[in-house]
């Protein structure tokens, strides 16, 4: 899927119709807008349109319609609350339309819904649109599951909240690698001959209709009904089994997460000590800072009157070589003012032009400058200056150089403290994990325990599935002889043996293609949560993000690290997507408060990262601080403002980067 554009109207806090458009070639739309003014609602807006989701949190009970158009209503009128999102899929271009009208009442908890118009449409060759016929829910959960739309449409302030159904998760990531269609084909045929609503059960319940033969004083049919029966009851003890074995997995991983960070108390000194070393790192290179703005308002006084005469003699040269009077003395006034209204200016205020309060020896330097300028007869003395300066006016040019070489010594600095403030964070939060060391052994116990009485509870339920599977196993043989040694056509026997075959290669080919998607979106995530990641420390290589299940990794770190996760998922199922060829790679990422979590170093990676693999990236935030060296590449994002005169009168518009006040 491609958003191409939305209309949005008098919805929630959005007042009348707002327009936006995307673009799909790789650059981020950009979203800013200040707390409170409108970026969830707008994220609330795709749910509610795809998904027909009404839930905007439990703290929220704002109506769906805008206050603001309600109010300028009279009862007896309606409000319209509507959508329209235009976008391709598969080369198919579509329309959602979304219409709710309201009635208007004299008190607005009153108001109720008196129509609802919800539909899709196709682009046709003739430019129109047409209706689409089929159920547009399912026409657009087949195009973006749902059970995705919690990664694709992402709050970034819950990303640590993101709980997924395992089985829907797996099940929607089969429908977008096309895992689905063995899984449809595998279910048409069965895997049985004993469930009568499958190919198998068919011509098995052909064969049995056509024989007396029996299986332990029970007919032919009664004793499939009975073995389906018993298949069934085998499949309730496995998966609640494989339930209890996924629980068991989770306090395991959560057990060694505990060991590691106990382990890691005895090194709670050197971790402090780490800090204190990386804070006195800091310290230096902000003294180292102060050193060099002292040495660019030094380079100023030096060398500013000489670079000042040098623009003078440029032009005066030859004339105060011959001491023309006339000449020295028009800029006799110039000079004057440039010691009267600057340099003097700088002692009255001590105030360096770095920003800085001057120093004894500043004021000594600008004391001195202030001395050589030409005093009482300057008409003769100017010319004269000039002359004698020739030399330090030539050096002082020469010096203007080392200003560069400043600025970017304190540019390098400040990028290394900010690296190491991250770093500093990092080391915080793993201390605070130490700190709560002794809730983690009483939490650890309490593992333990949970984890012995699941593996009584998984060792009863493998007890009571090998009891069923044998008694299962033996009456399935003596049916299959029953059948076999009965006198009837061979037809059905072959058919059977035909699509039991069929039915194994199908579950082998499924499970092939199953293995190869869950590597290579391992394997992609890995490669985004390597450009992602500030953790130098971990060895991705040897990470298994993936869980069997498609789900995520479990995970116990801290927020930016966790978002540095979910991130890496969600790109990397794109990846995923277009490694694997998939026609339907183009699904777009929009995400609320995407740096909710996030250092500078981790927002600046995820906002460079993002339009190197997905088409279509929407990003809603108010936090442009932490991406703010970025935001000069004016080739990587579109810009948008939400700007509301009330908190019920938003509007989006197209805005410029440099009104936004930092």
């Amino acid at each position: 899927m491609v958003i191409n554009s939305i209309k949005i109207t008098n919805f929630r806090c959005y007042y009348g119709t707002n327009s936006l458009s995307f673009n799909s070639n790789g650059k981020i739309t950009l979203i800013y807008g200040d707390s409170g003014y409108g970026k969830s609602s707008l994220l609330q807006f795709f749910r509610w349109m795809f998904y027909n989701d009404y839930d905007f949190g439990k703290n929220d009970d704002k109506p769906l319609f805008n206050i603001t158009a309600y109010q300028e209503c009279k009862p007896g009128e309606t409000v319209e609350v509507s959508g329209q999102i235009d976008f391709e899929h598969l080369g198919v271009s579509y329309r959602l339309n979304k219409a709710v009208y309201y009635s208007i009442s004299f008190k607005m908890e009153h108001s109720t819904i008196q129509k609802v118009d919800y539909k899709l449409q196709i682009k046709g060759e003739d430019d129109g649109y047409h209706p689409f016929t089929g159920d547009v829910a399912n026409q657009i959960n087949t195009i973006l599951p749902r059970e995705l739309s919690k990664y694709f449409l992402l709050d970034g302030e819950r990303s640590r909240d993101i709980v997924l159904d395992s089985n829907e998760l797996k099940k929607a990531i089969h429908s977008l690698f096309g895992l689905d269609v063995y899984n449809e084909a595998i279910a048409h045929i069965g895997t049985s001959r004993n469930a009568k609503t499958t190919v198998l059960g068919h011509y098995a319940s052909l064969l049995s209709a056509n024989t007396t033969n029996t299986v332990g004083g029970m007919s032919i049919s009664e004793t499939q009904d009975a073995l389906q029966d018993l298949y069934e009851e085998i499949e309730i003890l496995k998966a609640k089994r494989k339930d209890i074995m996924a629980v068991i997995d989770q306090k395991n991983a959560r057990r060694d997460e505990i060991l590691k960070t106990l382990g890691a108390v005895a090194s709670k000194g050197n971790l402090e000590a780490l800090i204190k070393a990386k804070q006195q790192e800091i310290k230096e290179n902000e003294k180292n800072i102060v050193v060099l703005q002292h040495n660019i308002g030094n380079l100023f006084y030096k060398h500013y009157p000489y670079l000042f005469l040098a623009q003078i003699a440029s032009e005066s040269s030859a004339i105060l070589r011959k001491k023309n009077s006339e000449y020295a003395s028009n800029y006799q006034n110039v000079f004057e003012n440039l010691k009267k209204d600057l340099l003097k200016e700088i002692i009255q205020k001590n105030m360096c032009v770095c920003g800085r309060e001057l120093d004894e020896a500043s004021r000594t330097r600008i004391n001195g400058i202030i001395d050589i300028m030409p005093p009482g007869s300057y008409i003769y003395e100017f010319g004269q200056f000039v002359s004698k300066a020739k030399s330090r006016i030539k050096n002082a040019q020469i010096g203007t150089m080392e200003y560069e070489k400043y600025t970017s010594q304190i540019a390098k600095y400040e990028g290394d403290n900010n690296r190491i403030e991250a770093e500093i964070q990092e080391k915080l939060d793993e201390l605070k994990r130490l700190n709560d060391a002794k809730d983690l052994v009483d939490e650890l116990e309490k593992i333990k325990s949970e984890i012995e009485q699941l593996n009584r509870e998984k060792a009863g339920y493998e007890g009571k599935i090998a009891q069923k599977k044998q008694v299962y196993e033996v009456s399935n043989r003596r049916l299959t002889d029953a059948l076999k040694s009965s006198r009837i056509s061979s037809q059905y026997q072959d058919k059977l043996d035909f699509f039991e075959k069929l039915s194994e290669l199908l579950i082998s080919e499924k499970d092939k293609k199953e293995a190869q998607v869950k590597s290579t979106l391992n394997a992609c995530v890995r490669e985004i949560f390597k450009k992602l990641t500030t953790q130098t420390e971990l060895d991705a290589d040897k990470i298994q993000f993936v869980n069997d299940d498609f789900s995520l990794r479990t995970t116990y770190l801290t927020g930016g690290q966790l978002a540095v996760d979910v991130y890496s998922y969600v790109i990397g199922i794109i990846k995923a997507l277009q490694e694997c060829k998939m026609d339907n790679n183009e699904n777009p990422i929009i995400i609320d408060a995407p740096f909710a979590f996030t250092g500078n170093i981790q927002s600046e990676h995820i906002f460079r990262t993002l339009p190197t693999v997905s088409k279509q990236t929407i990003l809603l935030t108010l936090d442009l601080n932490k991406i703010r060296k970025l935001l000069t590449e004016k080739d990587l994002y579109d810009f948008y403002i939400i700007k509301n005169e009330t908190q019920e009168k938003a509007t989006i518009v197209r805005g410029d980067i440099n009104d936004i006040k930092f």
